[in-house]
């Protein structure tokens, strides 16, 4: 099959420099958050501020910051690494490079990051349709979002069966108008299935509510608080994490039209 046209970002489109961006943001971010740790902690004994009280708003905050931060890099990684192909026969191809790195270990992610760098320079020098890209067959709904499109779309590898999956298109890349025309010209508006209740606002409200009340409960079974009894706080503490990871999974969810 030969490419009439390919789209993804400038990075990749001139030399991808996938590997030093991926690899480098990881390490960065987790720089940061240990020198951030380290400089409010001696911070903190410098000015003999409550290591009780304060240590737990340092905890969180750089939880927090780490997470946002995890994010950006987690859409930046997924936009360099993501290619869209139409052939010559109309055919249109998602290619998500980024499954190359399915290393369990440091160096074989990383190794995996090189190979991926290596098949995006490829792609930009002599565009062609990967054995592993997806045909999209289909697109059942498109949600915008501040950062990216949700894409449920009806898809196959090769001459494989057809299966549903939600991919992400992250904003910024070149030519991205015509792309979502042709995104839009594969979307169904007379499907033939029964869409299900989405029942995500439901689940957010729930979480997000056991959220708040298990942060409340640790907050005041701390001892720096003290108003109730110390032997709740741990638990309450890990129903608070737990909590806050079916949040961001139901808001994810949400967000990518599942």
């Amino acid at each position: 099959m030969r490419v009439k046209q390919v789209w993804m970002s400038g990075d990749t489109a001139r030399k991808s420099r996938y590997a030093l961006r991926t690899l480098g943001g990881i390490l960065g971010v987790a720089a940061l958050l240990m020198a951030l740790t380290a400089g409010l902690t001696v911070l903190a004994l410098v000015l003999r501020w409550p290591m009780q009280a304060v240590g737990l708003l340092f905890c969180a905050g750089i939880t927090a910051l780490g997470f946002w931060l995890g994010l950006r890099l987690g859409q930046r990684s997924l936009r360099d690494a993501t290619v869209f192909l139409l052939t010559d026969d109309d055919r249109l191809f998602l290619l998500n490079a980024g499954e190359l790195n399915n290393g369990r270990t440091l160096l074989r992610y990383a190794a995996g990051t090189l190979r991926t760098q290596a098949l995006l320079r490829e792609l930009a020098a002599d565009p062609f349709v990967p054995a592993l890209a997806k045909e999209i067959l289909q697109v059942e709904n498109i949600r915008e979002t501040a950062g990216h499109y949700a894409l449920r779309c009806r898809m196959r590898v090769q001459d494989g069966p057809v299966f549903r999956k939600t991919c992400l298109l992250v904003k910024g890349v070149e030519a991205e108008d015509q792309l979502l025309r042709q995104l839009e010209r594969r979307r169904n508006w007379q499907t033939d299935w029964e869409p299900q209740e989405n029942r995500n606002p439901l689940y957010i409200t729930l979480s997000g509510a056991a959220l708040a009340v298990l942060v409340l409960l640790c907050v005041m079974s701390h001892p720096a608080v003290g108003t109730l009894s110390a032997d709740l706080y741990f638990p309450c503490l890990g129903g608070a994490f737990v909590a806050f990871f079916l949040l961001v999974y139901c808001i994810l969810r949400q967000t990518r039209g599942e």
